[in-house]
């Protein structure tokens, strides 16, 4: 799981909760039904919703689900254990042939993907060609998932100051009625809370999380296609070794 995502989900949820708490002691009469409005919240999350439902397609909709929980779980392998594996790898296929790769157990299913396109005795471009298809089609996928949660950080926002107008317009027009300025005011300014609160808390930060996994995996699948198209040509182990410690950085290089 990765905790990263769960702290700052909770955390920003908490820190919200502590907030409003706080506030409850200090104000009398404030309460939790204070910060409900129920026409600030079809207008916010029911706009979203029809905004993104307007916005995306099918594929793009079913695969918001898969996406939110992608966020909570840590799915990329290490680089750098990568990298143990694909040297262990070509050191077996310079020492017994690439045919002895097809008894290797791996997990990572677009290394196993491209080692036995390797065994069966693939052309080097054909090999590069399906690799690189399935790179760009994951990566088409990837753009497509964080789009809809970039979307909705947009969107929560601009859906919050259509609920602060649509108050304002009800409070101005009942200022004689100090009865209904309340409720005016009250969706005018929990609209804007609301929208800000999804935008900035959830949607933006889960589409740059979500942008920093995608560059994770490609640089991952970009070190595997590297290690195979060596193997095929039957270079040392040595060499790639230090061919694909490029791929990382000078400090993990170091601690690796």
């Amino acid at each position: 799981m990765n905790i990263a995502s769960v702290i700052g989900l909770l955390g920003g949820i908490g820190c919200i909760m502590f907030a409003l708490t706080q506030q409850f002691e200090e104000l009398p009469g404030m309460g939790w039904d204070s910060y409900y409005d129920a026409a600030g919240v079809q207008i916010v999350f029911g706009g979203m919703v029809a905004a993104l439902f307007l916005k995306a397609s099918p594929a793009e909709l079913r695969g918001f689900l898969p996406s939110f929980f992608t966020l909570f779980r840590n799915k990329n392998e290490k680089p750098t254990d990568l990298i143990a594996q694909l040297v262990d790898l070509a050191t077996i296929a310079r020492k017994d042939g690439v045919i002895a790769l097809e008894s290797q157990e791996i997990n990572n299913i677009f290394m196993a993907k491209g080692i036995r396109m390797l065994v069966d005795g693939s052309q080097g471009q054909v090999i590069k060609q399906t690799l690189t298809a399935d790179l760009l089609a994951m990566k088409l996928r990837h753009k497509h998932s964080i789009s809809v949660f970039a979307y909705l950080g947009e969107v929560a926002p601009a859906m919050g100051m259509i609920g602060t107008l649509v108050g304002l317009v009800g409070l101005l027009n009942n200022m004689s009625d100090v009865a209904l300025l309340g409720t005016a005011m009250a969706t005018a300014v929990l609209t804007t809370l609301y929208g800000a609160f999804m935008a900035n808390a959830f949607f933006l930060p889960a589409a740059n999380k979500l942008g920093v996994q995608s560059e994770s995996e490609v640089l991952n699948k970009e070190i595997i296609m590297q290690a195979i198209f060596f193997m095929q040509a039957g270079g040392n182990p040595r060499v790639l070794e230090e061919q694909l410690s490029s791929y990382l950085a000078p400090r993990i290089r170091t601690s690796a």
